[in-house]
């Protein structure tokens, strides 16, 4: 027979389908018979295996020949008992005598290490199969198991009459298969040619054409057909289509500016970062001098048609503005551009455009910098406390006068708290600025913070003469969800700061002023004031105004920025305004309650509301 038309294809498929799905359904209904009839034997035999230990425990000669054979005959069961070394005690079906030791058989191992054991043999006669279910018999004198067989003798009966069954109803069907098959295949061949003149049309690109088929044609034809409308139309439209998207979206999703330029420059490709960083919306199709005044930037992407190394250049840029024209207009605002060119070939020798990488360096320089500048400061700042103590140190243990050594190791003493106080300001500033930093709040009320707050700064006051006046405005007395210590904490670096900059005998004043929504904190003194072009940072670590007065008064530096953290953890602000010999206002400004929590009692007055 040809198997290349339609017609015979679909015959023998439909034939090989048919007796496939047969033996199929043969293969699982056989398979589920002898499973449920397993699981139900089991079943049975463990529920004989029940009654027969229940009544061997009340009896303990129950096992008797004449009782276990009467049992054995009326449930179509064999009966086995045995011992705790294997030997068989009884047997229904067979002599004792002429049985082997069953202490190594797999059911009565499963029973006596778990309890109950199971196993399935074939018989030695009918080589059917027989299902043993063992029982381990608990505190009997003389048994140790108790072991129910029985064959499955339905199965043989049962697949001789499911296979008579099926070879008829196979003929059956094979018959009205054939029949079926035949008029279904010349139904389908009626509209052979119209379906090969629509698919040319479609393989000519003329995808709005439509016809009214009547039947398919010959199969050769159809696949031919159908394969070179797929590739015109998936290839030509889908696949570029999709390409087109994924890239526009891989070159969005950088964090770098991406330029694709042809062998004159032209801007042929570039993503949102790149139109972002030269403040245009409008970067392709546009020559790149149009774009960047830089000698520098074109003289990389010539040199990249040039060869095919990847070159780089780091250079200064302040809107249209780069290099050294770029850091003199541009001062603290000019950005540090890296960029990265590689040529880009059309054949192993044409080299046909550039393609450029732009990292914007500017943040990464800056927290460079700030790097540098902690390490330097700290070291600053330990050198010289380390430096009296090692000199002082080195005086007293040369000194035999009671009066010098009680002066170097009161200045040692000094010396040693200062470096402490640098260290547990490190601690907490470190532990504030962690990103997770989340510290625990509750509600505190107002006047206890300003108690603790008073507590805190009031042997400094004292101790310089001056005067603390505290003014709280909290009419309606409500508490602050805050952390009561770190607040306390910022406000005694206020006070402190504040006193320091103050002459002796001056007023410093703290006024707190307790909303709904939030709390404002303002810290007022009569000091010196600090300078406009120092203001912006004050907040910044171990950054000083003057520097011998806050060494003078046994300052770390590191104050005003622990009181900026400790406002961040609470979603808040801390403000200045100061003018040189009049004194500093400083503003710290928390929300009363966190967001979380606002958002809490909100919902929750909600549900009471319309409940």
């Amino acid at each position: 027979m040809n198997f290349r038309s339609i017609r015979s294809r679909l015959t023998l498929a439909t034939l090989l389908i048919l007796l496939l799905s047969l033996l199929g359904s043969m293969w699982i209904a056989n398979r589920s018979f002898s499973t449920t009839l397993r699981e139900s034997t089991y079943a049975e035999l463990a529920n004989h295996s029940a009654y027969l230990s229940t009544l061997l425990h009340e009896n303990s000669q129950a096992w008797t020949e004449p009782v276990f054979s009467s049992y054995a005959q009326a449930t179509g069961t064999r009966i086995t008992l045995i011992n705790a070394e294997g030997v068989v005690r009884y047997d229904s079906d067979y002599p004792i005598a002429d049985l082997n030791n069953h202490l190594y058989r797999e059911e009565i191992q499963s029973a006596l290490l778990s309890g109950r054991g199971i196993s399935e043999r074939p018989s030695t006669t009918e080589q059917l199969p027989v299902l043993y279910y063992a029982l381990r018999l608990e505190g009997h004198p003389e048994l140790s198991v108790l072991r129910l067989s029985k064959t499955l003798v339905q199965l043989d009966a049962y697949h001789q009459r499911y296979q008579r069954l099926f070879f008829s109803g196979l003929a059956l069907l094979l018959a009205l298969c054939l029949l079926i098959t035949a008029l279904s295949v010349t139904m389908l061949t009626k509209g052979m040619r119209q379906l090969k003149g629509l698919a040319d049309k479609y393989a000519q690109g003329d995808l709005k054409a439509h016809a009214r088929i009547d039947g398919p044609q010959e199969l050769t034809d159809l696949s031919t057909t159908m394969q070179e409308m797929a590739q015109t139309v998936r290839s030509k439209m889908e696949e570029v289509e999709a390409g087109k998207n994924q890239l526009e979206a891989i070159l969005d999703s950088l964090s770098e500016a991406i330029i694709l330029l042809d062998s004159n420059l032209m801007v042929k490709v570039a993503n949102k970062e790149a139109a972002r960083l030269f403040s245009t919306d409008k970067l392709t199709g546009r020559r790149l001098s149009q774009i960047v005044s830089s000698s520098q930037l074109l003289s990389l992407c010539s040199e990249c048609l040039q060869d095919d190394q990847i070159h780089e250049l780091s250079i200064s840029q302040h809107g249209h503005l780069f290099g050294e024209t770029a850091q003199v207009v541009g001062r603290s605002k000019t950005r540090s551009l890296h960029i990265t060119g590689l040529s880009i070939h059309a054949s192993a020798n044409q080299r046909v455009g550039v393609v450029l990488s732009i990292n914007d360096m500017t943040e990464l320089k800056r927290l460079e910098q700030i790097r540098k500048d902690f390490v330097a400061n700290v070291s600053h700042e330990l050198k010289t406390p380390i430096t009296s103590i090692a000199g002082f140190a080195e005086a007293l243990a040369g000194s035999q006068e009671k009066a010098d050594i009680i002066h170097f190791s009161q200045i040692i003493n000094r010396q040693a708290i200062n470096m402490q106080h640098i260290v547990e300001d490190l601690l907490l500033l470190s532990s504030l600025e962690q990103q997770q930093a989340k510290p625990s709040m509750s509600w505190v009320p107002a006047s206890q913070i300003i108690a603790e707050t008073e507590a805190q700064c009031s042997y400094r006051f004292q101790q310089k003469g001056s005067n603390l006046i505290v003014h709280l405005s909290n009419p309606e007395e409500l508490e602050l969800f805050v952390n009561g210590m770190l607040v306390v904490q910022a406000l005694t670096n206020l006070l402190i700061n504040a006193l320091t900059y103050s002459e002796s005998g001056s007023v410093v004043q703290l006024d707190i002023e307790v909303g709904q929504k939030e709390v404002v904190m303002r810290v007022r003194d009569t000091g010196i004031g600090i300078p406009l072009e120092d203001q912006s940072r004050i907040f910044e670590r171990f950054y000083r105004v003057d520097t011998a007065r806050s060494r003078r008064q046994g300052g770390t530096g590191l104050g005003l920025s622990i009181v900026k953290h400790i406002a961040a953890v609470h979603n808040g602000s801390v403000s200045v305004q100061s003018e040189l010999g009049k004194g500093s206002t400083f503003t710290l400004t928390l929300p009363r309650a966190s967001k979380e929590l606002s958002s809490m009692q909100e919902r929750s007055t909600a549900l009471y509301t319309r409940s």
